[in-house]
């Protein structure tokens, strides 16, 4: 099951082989025979790689439930207090960056030989071909075998750079905002559609640049190209950036925290999990925990 596992998630026998360990033509003699044993077949070959057949797809979540209960089962005889292993989180950019990213040391110093691998990018990755493990986003999955908590409200604010604020019309209100230029996400199919918030203030926004990181959207603002919507976490890592409208948040966002139910069996997955968690609890002047 495990090779199985590894061209499901991987999509190629020569990923799933470098992955493992082995010879690609060892990789694709056990998908035959495994095949051949359920009478089944599991994967449409082609050029580009293995793609799963519905019967593929049916046969993963019990695939992975195997997986993690035997990993459970062995740190179970094993009665090893240590945390080890590899776990890999995927995260919002600027999450991962301001908040995930700087807390490492402390998981470190308690278990030294757990590993976080981190994916901070605007388009999140997949929890379902395994890209990632623990999933913080916007944007939790719809169906599936998924434990998922709400982390927080994200309140979003305007800002811009006194320079910016010198040289442009005044903002009072929502409706001078017709009047300036934005810094914003690409929207192309590269970023999450749960970034496409701007036209929730404005309903045709004048975007002076455009880049799908946050972090760049950030730097290009303090240099005074435009005014950009982000979150506390986000703005208060600048000191070039000034609140526009700073009394109420303009848009809110639910964040959450998304993992396979399985994988929460096993002490690593879980202690990163509650660790993600417990992240919101020492940031509350920059969230507003929901539960």
């Amino acid at each position: 099951m495990k090779i199985f596992l590894a061209v499901a998630r991987l999509g190629t026998i020569s990923s799933a082989g470098e992955k493992l360990g082995i010879e690609h033509s060892t990789v694709s003699r056990r998908i035959d025979r495994l095949e051949a044993l359920l009478n089944v077949v599991l994967f449409d070959r082609r050029r580009s790689g293995y793609t799963l057949t519905n019967a593929g797809h049916s046969l993963v979540p019990h695939a992975e439930q195997m997986e993690s209960a035997l990993i459970a089962a062995v740190e179970e005889c094993i009665g090893e207090d240590d945390i080890k292993g590899v776990v890999r989180v995927g995260t919002p950019e600027a999450f991962g960056i301001h908040v995930l990213a700087p807390s490492l040391m402390e998981i470190r110093e308690k278990y030294p030989r757990l590993q976080i691998e981190l994916i901070a990018q605007p388009q999140f990755p997949s929890l379902v071909s395994r890209e990632v493990e623990i999933l913080v986003t916007l944007d939790p999955p719809k169906m599936g075998r998924y434990k998922m908590s709400r982390l927080a409200q994200i309140n979003y604010f305007l800002y811009a750079s006194p320079g910016y604020l010198e040289s442009h019309p005044p903002i009072d209100k929502l409706s001078d905002l017709t009047h300036h230029e934005f810094v914003d996400y690409i929207h192309d199919g590269s970023v999450t559609e749960r970034y496409r918030i701007l036209e929730e203030l404005i309903p045709e926004p004048r975007r002076s640049f455009c880049t799908n990181s946050v972090i760049a959207q950030r730097a290009a603002a303090e240099t005074g190209l435009g005014i950009i919507l982000l979150t506390p976490y986000v703005a208060q890592a600048s000191d070039k950036l000034v609140c526009i409208l700073p009394h109420q948040p303009l848009v809110t966002r639910s964040l959450w925290v998304a993992a396979p139910e399985d994988l929460l069996k096993i002490k690593r997955h879980r202690y990163v999990w509650n660790h993600i968690r417990n992240l919101i609890n020492q940031h509350t002047t920059l969230f507003n925990r929901t539960n």
